[in-house]
């Protein structure tokens, strides 16, 4: 069974480097993917290897 995609708009974060590859594997199923970023200094745990910026990129996504 396949996975229903995701039409709302996304933020997608991903590790250090990351980016390009996440984003081709999570497209077919993130459809509205509205900004997408490299968390830098950051490995499998991005809030707790860059709580600053994560937040940050939370913040700006959900204020539009």
């Amino acid at each position: 069974m396949a996975a229903t995609p995701i039409r709302v708009p996304a933020l997608l974060m991903t590790a250090q480097g990351q980016l390009n590859a996440i984003r081709a594997t999570v497209a077919p199923r993130m459809t509205n993917i509205v900004r997408a970023v490299d968390v830098p200094k950051a490995g499998h745990w991005l809030v707790e290897e860059n709580p600053r910026f994560v937040t940050a990129e939370l913040l700006r996504f959900l204020a539009g």
